[in-house]
């Protein structure tokens, strides 16, 4: 999972679902481990993951944009970056 946010939907989803998300012991808070039947799991957890995941990516690039622009009166766009020598 790329963010804790990530992991919460899809660890809401899978006890939704009556899976039973876990982890072993010293496994990143980022890593869920499931025991299910691959068809079933992807046709419904996975699939509902997925949509709310996109669905949670796109508000915070919403939300980040419009703090950018608005709050922070700039626009925030690495391709603008300067590029400088390395070494000097």
């Amino acid at each position: 999972m790329p963010d804790s946010w990530s992991v919460r939907i899809f660890v809401a989803l899978c006890r939704k679902h009556g899976v039973r998300p876990y982890r072993y012991p010293r496994q990143r808070r980022t890593t869920i481990m499931v025991r299910a039947r691959a068809s079933e799991f992807e046709r419904t957890v996975l699939a509902e993951f997925q949509t709310l995941h996109s669905e949670l990516v796109a508000y915070f690039d919403g939300t980040v944009d419009h703090l950018i622009a608005d709050a922070m009166k700039s626009d925030g766009d690495d391709a603008t970056l300067d590029v400088r020598p390395i070494g000097r």
